[in-house]
């Protein structure tokens, strides 16, 4: 519960960061390309909190591990981590252990904050066109050529 109270409420903040400084403003290509880099990035963060707790789980508290494959690194944990949270599943890595109760937990958790930033994205490409429809209507709009 920890971990998904933690991802949440650091994705929410994260989201109102990006909100605040992107309202208002046209969304171009270059700024969709760089907020998909961020949102990624933020994912990222979200997935490595996965993996740290993976590797405290299985080398600190000893409650269970990953199955599949050779010794475990921080890598595997890592690419479990990513896979658990996107929902992937390849299945060559299995938890076992408590460690199955946290891979469920954050295949709901991922599936729920990607889904969110995915409505985060369309909502702001939303505003954006009606943003600038608005301004072609009322003759405001100074990027288009001819105006």
């Amino acid at each position: 519960m920890a971990l998904l109270s933690a991802t949440t409420g650091f994705h929410y903040e994260a989201l109102r960061v990006l909100l605040r400084r992107l309202y208002g403003r046209h969304i171009s290509r270059p700024r969709v390309v760089w907020l998909l880099l961020v949102l990624v990035t933020i994912h990222g963060a979200e997935v490595s909190l996965y993996a740290g707790a993976y590797a405290l789980g299985t080398d600190v508290l000893g409650i269970g591990g990953l199955a599949g494959g050779g010794a475990h690194g921080l890598a595997d944990f890592c690419y479990f981590a990513a896979e658990s949270y996107s929902t992937l599943g390849y299945g060559d890595l299995v938890p076992v252990g408590a460690l199955r109760l946290i891979a469920s937990v954050e295949a709901l958790n991922g599936v729920l904050l990607l889904t969110l930033s995915g409505a985060f994205l369309s909502g702001m490409l939303r505003d954006s066109y009606q943003m600038e429809a608005h301004r072609g209507q009322h003759g405001k709009d100074t990027d288009r050529p001819g105006s």
